[in-house]
């Protein structure tokens, strides 16, 4: 399970999350929406470890790991561009973290399948469109064996008709990982497909939703308040 509680993150003098709290289950997708500026690749960079909150915690699985390196955590993430190494083949991205003693290799066949990588796992990254990038970049983080599972807008470079595919194609891949999710994405079908819960970030507070349409609406009279700028 991972836990969020009271996390404060400021850049100088600017508040971006200002006490955001929240929990995800073991299996559990939780989407988060919000406009740009509110905070959500903060917060997940905040549970990666890559940034350390000014006050709060960070718990996964029961365990303290706020003063933790994110190498010490079990937390795959996807940032927004795929970060993939362009000297190394897709084979050679997918089972990097074998180099720091991570992983399974019995496992790179099934993520191979599941994400329909077979045919290039000989290629390079400039080889690839946008959307292959996403699903080696996932395909990585799983491979890792991740405790927790971080995905920041990891379609948001996918053309509207090879989306449709590719979301079927995570949310099968997450169904089987079973670990606790962050979703962030603008596309609402997007996250209706993909999520089991909603959280909407305005103004650095988190507020949890129960529906697609409940937090677009948030998202519109947060809009009208100036939240969230």
């Amino acid at each position: 399970m991972l836990k969020v509680e009271n996390v404060h993150f400021s850049y100088g003098d600017r508040p971006v999350l200002r006490g955001v709290s929240l929990s995800v289950e073991p299996g559990e997708v939780r989407v988060i929406f919000g406009p740009n500026g509110s905070g959500k690749s903060t917060l997940l960079r905040v549970v990666a470890g890559i940034l350390r909150p000014d006050r709060g915690r960070i718990v996964i699985d029961g365990e303290d790991v706020t003063d933790r390196p994110p190498e010490d955590r079990r937390v795959g993430y996807v940032p927004q561009r795929p970060t993939l190494f362009p000297h190394l083949t897709v084979r050679g991205n997918i089972t990097y973290s074998l180099r720091n003693g991570r992983g399974d290799p019995d496992r790179l066949d099934e993520l191979v399948k599941l994400l329909g990588l077979e045919e290039h796992l000989d290629r390079r990254p400039d080889e690839l469109s946008g959307g292959y990038q996403s699903r080696v970049a996932l395909a990585r983080a799983l491979f890792s064996d991740p405790r927790v599972l971080l995905l920041d807008e990891p379609l948001s470079d996918v053309d509207p008709a090879a989306k449709r595919d590719l979301v079927r194609r995570f949310r099968e891949v997450l169904d089987r990982a079973g670990v606790p999710t962050l979703y962030v994405t603008h596309d609402p079908w997007e996250a209706e497909c993909v999520g089991d819960s909603y959280t909407v970030l305005l103004g650095g507070r988190a507020v949890d939703v129960d529906t697609v349409d409940e937090a677009i609406e948030r998202l519109k009279r947060g809009a009208g308040l100036g939240e969230g700028a």
